[in-house]
């Protein structure tokens, strides 16, 4: 069997057709704006940065205004009937007892305290406080704890009531009530 010869020039012209071709359409993608686009780039690359410009705003002249209270009481400052006529901290019946011995918690405020447990011990709820020393200590109905001269009210499973006394110049001696929780997710 005989196979045919395709002369190479035949192949060749279609090869370099595609190629000429090619390059024409390339040729044609090439935008005049970008040498333009370049220059403009190098024009800022080379210009010095700086500060940028300071817009001044004109105002308006201001006035003085009067204060027809200047000669009254700061409002920043208590009125005098509370410092003259206000509580003393020794006064009321809700006054802390100062001359009993302070109990081990009274030396931390209650919100650097923690209820870590809670048990029942002789037919009584105790609780376990941990303080920031690092010390656990068992606690009953009546002890004290916390800063505020607070007072154990209620041992339950889960959490502990406090009753604090504060003082305030108006007032004098008041009762708030306070709760210890068991959190056990920060143990």
């Amino acid at each position: 069997m005989r196979t045919k010869q395709i002369p190479l020039l035949a192949v060749k012209i279609p090869s370099v057709l595609t190629f000429v071709t090619s390059a024409a359409l390339l040729t044609g993608c090439a935008d005049a704006d970008l040498v333009q686009l370049e220059e403009t780039l190098a024009d800022i690359r080379q210009s010095p940065g700086g500060q940028p410009p300071v817009m001044a705003i004109a105002l308006p002249a201001s006035q003085d205004l009067a204060y027809l209270y200047s000669d009254g009481r700061s409002p920043f400052l208590p009125p005098d009937a509370i410092i003259q006529g206000g509580a003393e901290r020794g006064e009321g019946a809700l006054a802390p007892d100062l001359q009993r011995a302070p109990e081990p918690l009274e030396r931390f405020s209650l919100h650097e305290l923690r209820l870590v447990g809670t048990l029942r011990m002789g037919g009584r709820q105790v609780a376990l406080i941990a303080s920031p020393d690092g010390s656990v200590t068992s606690v009953k109905k009546g002890n004290y704890m916390g800063s505020d001269y607070g007072r154990i009210a209620q041992i339950s499973a889960q959490e502990i009531r406090v009753t604090e006394r504060v003082f305030t110049p108006r007032e004098g001696w008041q009762e708030r009530q306070v709760s210890l929780v068991i959190n056990e997710n920060n143990e």
